[in-house]
């Protein structure tokens, strides 16, 4: 595992069944550099990636986005491909206090 600091631009959580299959997660949106060496892409785009139960919305709910976070990852397979997760998500220090201001 490991941690960086990630701009998160957003967030969206989602707790109920569909066809009676119960769903409980919280997907964040973070900015990502495109892969620009081949000289086609530049600038930023948003990945989604899947951070848990809803009650990590609702623990986020209060800061204001977009907004600096603190990312721990794992990097997971499924014997054919590999994604990273994230394990756990909080305001990075700078975040932190201007939402408590």
């Amino acid at each position: 595992m490991h941690k960086s600091v990630e701009r998160v631009t957003g967030m969206k959580k989602f707790k109920g069944d569909i066809d009676g299959r119960a769903f409980d997660s919280t997907t964040v949106f973070i900015e990502t550099k495109m892969d620009d060496r081949n000289g086609n892409r530049r600038g930023m785009c948003t990945n989604d990636f899947n951070a848990g139960k809803s009650e990590v919305y609702d623990r986020l709910s209060t800061i204001a986005l977009p907004a600096e976070f603190e990312v721990e990852w794992d990097t997971v397979s499924n014997g054919s491909k590999t994604r990273q997760i994230i394990v756990d998500i909080r305001p990075h220090k700078a975040a932190a206090k201007s939402a408590t201001a």
